[in-house]
């Protein structure tokens, strides 16, 4: 008996491989399935561009079918996936054989962005018409994505002037080190700045264009090689980054929206994604639901005027939300026939002045004559002498909002928040490896967001298709007997979807 096990196939012995790719690829790979899906979008505007000059140029549909299913398996180097194209088979089946290099598929990403952006917005009616989307509920959030810049690349004020600093200081050394020269060598040859100087007047240059864009844009830092990125803080300190916006819906979780932003800040990012929902899906939410950093006066207003169902946590001023006692902010009442409070002591508050915060737009009201009251020391705790007390203009919505979130059926759907968005960045970021753009400025990146999310909405639907594997195969069959009868091949079967929705 040997002691170990022997080999079924020596690496020369003769093998008989099948006729074709397809039998060479298990019948159960999910590249099968996956096509199924990516063929239902359309792929007419990205075939458009198409040069009648040079070469014939790779098909679009293969490209794209190509670098999404790469995405989904986690791999996103060109130079990667035209390794694969040589040898695995499932890149080989969705290719069509076709092998275009890494400087072509790296241009054809970077190149086709507002296109791919328009597939992804395919991908979420392909998800609609396949019954995984009902909207019911649909949960946006933010998460930081790194650029492709370093965080070295990150100037501020104060490095650019300790930079130019030591420059100056080096250009002076040099016309010291010159001076000396002459005085020993005459002018023949030391007039030149030393070798290990040389380069020290370029960046002087490069330091003051820098300086002079950190004036132009008016802000704290700027990224010298990605002018697109901003200096954001994520968890591994302030790095070159951009802003994903997703909403997922809560049944199936498909990304049903998606924007890549240069807010360092979700504010006020919340209409623009409800809109974009209604765009994809021709079909408004019942419930949004978002954290407390989307909060701003304008969304609580577009809120209320558009009667959008939201659930979203207000941010309070620091004051008010900490003090919590029989002279807090909400005990100062407003008088029925006046535009004035009334104190718990029964004093009277007038209005002041109008101003606007981080948290909105306030009505400041002061007493007058507290030092008179025997709760003054209670009441007041400023520099003031006297109480004041900031109402904000948006007072009743503010209270409908919180009323909402109190309520038990509130409270059950705002904790699907976390566990809709949560996971599709989890299975973004973390399964498939994407946490850090390797295409250059806000172009690149938003493509390469886009064949992302296209990969996660695909998988969602090639799941569930997956169920309906028999009918697939059915489908199949039917294809390859109408194509032999002349006849229109028939569409991959979804449940609850007709051939005319795709």
């Amino acid at each position: 008996m040997p002691a170990y096990k022997q080999m079924p196939m020596p690496p020369d012995q003769m093998m008989l491989f099948g006729q074709s790719v397809d039998d060479a690829l298990s019948a159960d790979s999910d590249v099968r399935g996956f096509k199924d899906v990516m063929e239902c979008l359309d792929y007419s505007v990205i075939s458009s561009k198409r040069s009648l000059e040079g070469c014939p140029p790779y098909p679009p549909k293969q490209m794209v079918q190509v670098l999404t299913y790469a995405y989904s398996k986690g791999i996103r180097s060109s130079r990667r996936i035209e390794e694969l194209l040589n040898f695995d088979v499932r890149l080989i089946w969705l290719s069509g054989g076709l092998r275009p290099d890494h400087n072509t598929i790296a241009r054809f990403r970077k190149d086709n962005s507002s296109e791919l952006t328009r597939l992804f917005k395919d991908s979420v009616r392909v998800c609609v018409a396949s019954g995984l989307v009902y909207l019911n509920v649909v949960a946006t959030d933010g998460t930081k994505i790194p650029a492709a810049a370093s965080r070295k690349a990150i100037h501020g004020k104060q490095r650019l002037e300790r930079e130019l600093a030591a420059v100056d200081r080096i250009l002076k050394e040099a016309d010291e080190v010159d001076a000396a020269e002459d005085e020993l060598y005459g002018s023949s040859e030391g007039n030149q700045i030393p070798e290990q100087m040389r380069d020290a007047k370029q960046r002087k240059a490069r330091l003051k264009e820098i300086a002079d864009r950190l004036k132009v844009t008016n802000r704290a830092t700027v990224v010298e090689t990605e002018p697109d990125a901003r200096v954001m803080l994520t968890r591994d300190g302030t790095r070159p980054c951009y802003n994903l916006q997703a909403s997922v819906d809560a049944e199936s979780q498909v990304i049903v929206a998606m924007k890549l932003t240069q807010h360092e800040v979700d504010t006020g990012e919340l209409p623009e994604m409800v809109e974009q929902i209604e765009s994809n899906t021709g079909c408004s939410p019942d419930v949004s639901l978002a954290d407390c950093g989307y909060w701003d006066a304008s969304t609580l207003e577009w809120a209320a005027k558009s009667k959008h169902n939201v659930l979203m946590p207000l941010r309070e001023r620091y004051r008010e939300k900490e003090r919590d006692d029989l002279f807090a902010s909400k005990c100062f009442l407003p008088a029925l026939d006046r535009d004035v409070l009334i104190c718990p002591a029964g004093r009277e508050l007038v209005f002041r002045v109008e101003h606007c915060c981080r948290v909105g737009t306030y009505r400041q009201y002061a007493a007058t004559n507290c030092q008179s009251c025997s709760f003054y020391r209670e009441c007041v705790h400023t520099r003031y002498g006297s109480r004041r007390v900031n109402v904000s203009v948006m007072l009743s919505d503010r209270e409908a909002m919180k009323e909402k979130l109190r309520t038990p059926e509130g409270k059950r759907l705002f904790r699907l928040r976390s566990q809709t968005v949560e996971p599709v960045f989890g299975q973004i970021k973390s399964n498939t490896g994407f946490a850090r753009f390797l295409t250059w400025g806000l172009a690149g990146a938003t493509a390469e967001m886009a064949l992302a999310s296209i990969a996660h909405n695909v998988r969602k639907c090639a799941a569930k298709a997956s169920i309906f594997a028999p009918l697939r195969f059915v489908n199949r069959l039917l294809a390859d007997i109408a194509s032999q009868l002349g006849l229109s091949p028939t569409m991959p079967h979804f449940p609850n979807a007709t051939a005319a929705q795709f």
